[in-house]
């Protein structure tokens, strides 16, 4: 029997991501219960720690890739504090990721520990904008910054306004930051580019 369970443990996890849904049911479980709720203008925090899976071949820093996963969780833990999870589930409106911007400082060492802090810069009507500042721990460092867009998706055509109406922080709306304005026209650059291929 110890070898049935032996073996169903170990095809689930090389064919999912177990920390990954072990990590997130946590983060949003334990924000639920033992946090207070914040606004959308405000920032909020999650830890993290750099282990042998987070890192590179050779095993000195973590991977870009695995950033990617935590900015995930960091998001979630944002949505769960602001409302945003459960608006979303009532309006039935699904989050994309759409594209990321990393700025790499330095890179986190192994068993770096660290904190992300996340921020919602801005929103238009299909999309959110967050801001992420990964800081290790020992030293307060930032040693990452990176810019992530949400796209929402909803099954009736609702917007980015509707997910956030009536939510704490909806009547200080932030303007568009220059460094997202200059991304966002790099990305229409490139894509104009990419048009005559198609």
């Amino acid at each position: 029997m110890f070898l049935y369970f032996l073996t169903f443990i170990i095809i689930m996890y090389l064919l999912f991501d177990i920390h990954y849904f072990l990590r997130t049911f946590f983060t949003a479980i334990s924000s639920y219960l033992f946090e207070r709720k914040c606004s959308l203008i405000d920032v909020t925090t999650i830890y993290g720690m750099c282990t042998f899976q987070d890192c590179d071949v050779w095993f000195r820093h973590i991977r870009e890739a695995r950033l990617l996963r935590e900015i995930d969780i960091a998001r979630y833990h944002f949505y769960q504090r602001t409302g945003i999870y459960s608006r979303s589930r009532q309006l039935n409106i699904h989050s994309l990721q759409g594209c990321t911007l990393t700025l790499c400082h330095e890179p986190i060492p192994l068993f770096g520990i660290y904190k992300i802090r996340t921020k919602l810069v801005y929103w238009d009507d299909s999309s959110l904008f967050f801001e992420h500042e990964i800081v290790t721990l020992h030293d307060d460092r930032a040693r990452y910054f990176m810019i992530s867009r949400q796209h929402a998706l909803g099954s009736t055509g609702e917007s980015t306004e509707a997910l956030l109406k009536g939510l704490p922080g909806l009547r200080n709306r932030p303007k568009c930051p220059d460094n997202i304005k200059e991304w966002l026209h790099s990305m229409q650059l490139t894509s104009s580019k990419l048009r005559p291929l198609r």
